[in-house]
Parts: structure tokens; C-alpha cells; sequence
């Protein structure tokens, strides 16, 4: 067993241990899992995933519910199948990537977390994040698609959860050898409070301002910088390149099948 110190000390850590080892388990939240992954990708190692951490939502799509007993029981003994996982410019990403809103909520909360107390960063970071939001012109391209538009935010997702436990895109799969991609307009203020309350719960797929696409690929571009978030770490840029690569990491996931989420 080791212990991270810092940020991307798990990137060293697993990168190091696929040398010896064949299964490699992350302990930790999504940020720790995609520095496992990024550690691993390409090695054939195996992947282990133990939540714990603040949202879990990768666990969220691979368990049916996050029993520690259970998920250890299945680290043992557990199938191993190859899915699917993302990269975004030079990183890859397991669970899901996003721009506008979202991430510079995140972008928000990481920069005042120290020194907001407790959940309070959140609804801090909301609120001032609404304030002052106008929506980001992005030029957007797909495999078959093209377009410009004043954006809310956008998604591309492998897994099904994030930011919590929110819902994106409720048809995504691990293996299909695609992203799911929703793309929201931007709104007015109340409307974004309203469609907001549906995006977290996955009912806002059928709004007229919402969009759901899958792509293979899929490139953001601006104007000016803008965040993106890719499992809950934010980076800043200008264009955004994000790849599915299919069936690429192993990872041990429940024998039977009616224990995980559509796998």
C-alpha cells in the first residue's frame, strides 16, 4: 500500500506499481482514480476501484451500491472486462469531462474551499457563479456535426454521474465506444435555476435547449480561456480535444451483472 502527499502523486504511485504488480487499486475519490488512471493507461494492469471519497460517482456507475464489504469482496474475486475511457487534450479521463458553467463552479469552489467552511463553498460558488455567468461562445465539432452556440455547459461522459451524483447523460455506457455529449444553451437566470434542478436528477434530456448527441470525438473551442473540468479537476484553456478510446483499461467490476448499473 501507498499513500499519495500531494497532487499527481498517484500518477507516480501507479505507474511505478503496474511495473510489478498486475492489479492496481485506487483508494480515494474521482480526482485519485483519474490519477490512478493516468498512471496505469497503457500498462495492461488492472484496475481496482475502493470509493473514498466526497462524490464517488464512478463507483456510482460501476456498483450497485457502495458497500465497502462488498466492493472489497468484489476487488478479489470480481470479473475483469476492458471498457472505455476518455482523453482530453494530454489527460485521460475515466468518468467525464465538461465545459461552461459547471466547471467554473468547480474551478470557483476549488479556489475558495480553504477558505469557505464545509458544504457552504458550494452554494457560495453557485450563487456567485450565477451572478456573474454569461454563457461561452464555443465552436463545437463532433464526428458529424459541427456548430457555434452561446453555451450553458456541455458534457462528455463515459460514466452516468458527476459533480454528486448529477445525471448528464442518463444512457451513457462504459463500453460502447462512445461519449454521450449534452450541450445546453444558455438561459436567463431563472431558467438556468430551473433547468439545473432537472439536469441533476437526468430529467431535462427532452428540453428544447438541450441536446444529446454521441461522438467519438469531439473538440471545444473559444475565443478566450475557459475551464474544463475532467473528473473534477479543473484546467484552463482555449480548445479543448477529447478522444473515446474503447475497451482500453481493465477494471474489475461485480460477477454478476444484476449487482452494477448496465455494464
Amino acid at each position: 500500500m501507498a499513500y499519495t502527499k500531494g497532487p499527481e502523486d498517484a500518477i507516480t504511485i501507479a505507474r511505478e506499481a503496474s511495473n510489478s504488480f498486475t492489479k492496481i487499486v485506487s483508494v480515494g475519490g474521482d480526482g485519485t482514480l483519474n490519477e490512478v488512471v493516468n498512471g496505469i493507461a497503457g500498462s495492461g494492469a488492472i484496475l481496482g476501484v475502493i470509493p473514498a471519497g466526497t462524490g464517488n460517482d464512478f463507483a456510482k456507475t460501476i456498483y450497485q451500491n457502495l458497500d465497502i464489504d462488498n466492493i472489497i469482496e468484489t476487488i478479489i474475486e470480481g470479473e475483469v472486462k476492458s471498457i472505455d475511457i476518455g482523453k482530453c487534450n494530454n489527460k485521460y479521463f475515466i468518468n467525464i469531462a465538461s465545459a461552461g458553467i459547471d466547471a467554473e463552479i468547480a474551478h470557483r469552489v476549488q479556489r475558495i474551499k480553504k477558505s469557505v467552511p464545509g458544504k457552504t463553498v458550494y452554494l457560495n460558488a453557485l450563487f456567485k457563479t450565477l451572478a456573474s455567468y454569461k454563457g461561452i461562445d464555443f465552436n463545437i465539432k463532433l464526428d458529424d456535426v459541427s456548430f457555434k452556440a452561446n453555451t450553458l455547459l456541455i458534457t462528455a461522459s463515459n460514466g452516468k454521474y458527476y459533480g454528486g451524483g448529477m445525471i448528464p447523460t442518463p444512457d451513457a455506457d462504459i463500453r460502447d465506444g462512445y461519449f454521450d455529449v449534452c450541450h445546453i444553451k444558455n438561459l436567463n437566470k431563472l431558467k438556468i435555476i430551473a433547468i439545473l434542478y432537472k439536469f441533476i436528477k437526468g430529467n431535462h434530456t427532452s428540453l428544447k435547449e438541450v441536446t444529446i448527441f454521441k461522438t467519438k470525438r469531439l473538440t471545444i473551442k473559444a475565443d478566450k480561456k475557459f475551464f474544463i473540468n475532467i473528473d473534477g479537476e479543473t484546467l484552463e484553456t482555449n480548445e479543448a480535444n477529447l478522444e473515446l478510446y474503447k475497451d482500453f483499461i481493465n477494471i474489475v467490476l461485480p460477477k454478476n451483472k444484476d449487482e452494477s448499473f448496465e455494464i
